[in-house]
Formats: structure tokens, sequence, C-alpha cells
């Protein structure tokens, strides 16, 4: 019985591609064809014959060659020629680049002082405002009278608080007491009793002077109902005029007023 024996080979990936490419062309498994393509080297080389036969360039290679080579003369022309244009264009785009940047140049430069002159006036205006504020402020001998007088009212002030520290006022008040109900009624009867007086002081101001009570008494008494009630009372009668012994003559009434302050 026959042995066989795995005999393992190493080869590129292109390789590897050119030997799937030949088996599947064969119609051979991959390792059949190997083993196909050992036998027949080992065949060849023990008939004595060489393992790759190389062939002597013909007249036809030459024929080839020589075309190849008019070809490449031809590529390497057209290369050439189409190198020269797109240097020529570079060249022409650089000149129009350069001609653009002078004529920016030249269009930015022109009135450019014009422009920045222009662009200065607001802050020129406002260094004016600014100086004309400055030249309107106070002058420095103003500013010391003003700070002298100020410091003669501190001076002043100083002085009262110091005389008042020497010589404190006497406050005099009244205290009330913590509870509100004592406190509230204190307050109320003392209210009353200032109102008490100031009416008692009004009433015998309008009766001791005619001059203030004629009025009171008018704007007291509104209306005629009020004089009539007023009159009826005062002389004891039922209709509304004053009886004609009590009557005074309007013209007649300062003489006797001042008689009877005489007589008085």
């Amino acid at each position: 019985m026959s042995r066989n024996i795995q005999v393992n080979i190493r080869l590129t990936p292109e390789e590897h591609a050119r030997l799937l490419k030949c088996a599947d062309e064969a119609g051979l498994e991959r390792g059949a064809l190997a083993r196909d393509l050992v036998m027949e080297g080992l065949d060849r080389k023990a008939g004595g014959e060489p393992l790759v036969q190389r062939m002597l360039p013909g007249p036809g290679h030459i024929v080839a060659m020589e075309a190849m080579l008019n070809k490449a003369i031809m590529e390497v022309e057209r290369f050439a020629n189409t190198w020269a244009a797109h240097e020529k264009e570079v060249l022409s785009t650089e000149r129009k680049d350069r001609l653009a940047m002078h004529s920016a140049r030249v269009e930015f430069l022109n009135g450019f002082p014009e422009r920045i002159a222009r662009s200065l006036e607001p802050f020129k205006a406002e260094m004016t405002a600014m100086k004309a504020a400055i030249a309107e402020q106070p002058r420095l001998d103003a500013i010391d009278s003003k700070q002298a007088e100020l410091v003669q009212a501190v001076r002043e002030n100083t002085e009262a608080i110091e005389h008042v520290r020497k010589d404190p006022r006497k406050v005099t008040g009244l205290v009330l007491g913590d509870d509100r109900f004592w406190s509230s009624a204190f307050i109320c009867l003392w209210s009353l009793l200032m109102v008490g007086t100031g009416a008692v002081f009004i009433t015998g101001l309008g009766i001791s002077v005619p001059a203030f009570g004629v009025p009171m008494a008018h704007k007291m008494a509104a209306g005629d109902a009020e004089f009539c009630r007023l009159v009826r009372y005062r002389f004891e009668v039922d209709g509304c005029q004053v009886p004609a012994d009590h009557r005074i003559d309007a013209a007649a009434a300062p003489t006797a007023a001042s008689a009877k302050v005489k007589r008085s």
C-alpha cells in the first residue's frame, strides 16, 4: 500500500491567484494541478530538458519592441505638450492674478487718505466736544471757594455738635404705660380736653370781639330758617323781625358803638 506524503509550499497572493486561475481553466483542484506541475517538472529534469525555455528575440519581437518604443515616445511627446500647455496656462493665470492684484492695490490706494480722514471725523468731533466740555468745567479758584464754603459749614456743624454734647438739651415728654386700654383712654380724654378748651376759647373770642363773632354766627346760622330761629331765641318774639327799639342804623352804628365804649 502506497502512502502519500504532503508537501507544503509558500506562495505570494499573486502566485496563489494565478494557481487558482489555472486550476479553474483546467477543471482541476488546486492540489491536483500543483501535483501535475511538480511531476511535469521532474520528468523534464529527468529527461535532461530545462525547466524554463528561454527564447531568443526574433525579427517579430524587434518590430514589436520598435512599435512599443514609438508609442512610448509619442506618449512622452503628448505628455510634454500637455505639460507645456499647462505651464503656459499657469503663467497666464499668474500674470492675470498679478494684474488683478495691481489693479486692486491701485484702486485701494486711490483716495485712501480721504477715506481715513472721513472715518476719523466722528472721533475728531467727539474729541472737540470733550475739549469744549472740559473748557466749560469750573475753574480751580471757583472750586476752592466752594470747598472753603463747605469746610466752613462743616466747621459750624462740628461746633454745634460739640455745644450740644457739652450742654445737652432736655426733652420733656409723657410716657404712656404698656396697657393699651388705659393709654387709649388717656389719649381720648386729653384730646376731648384740648377740643373743649379750644371751643371755650373760640366762643369767648366770638362773644368779646364782634368782628370775629358776627362772621362766626353768620357761618353757624346757615340759611333763613336758622337766622329766624336765632332772632326768636334772642328777642323772645314770634316773628322773625328785630324789635324797633333794638334796631341799629347802619350809618349811626359806629358812633353809637364809640359812645357805648366811652360810657363803659
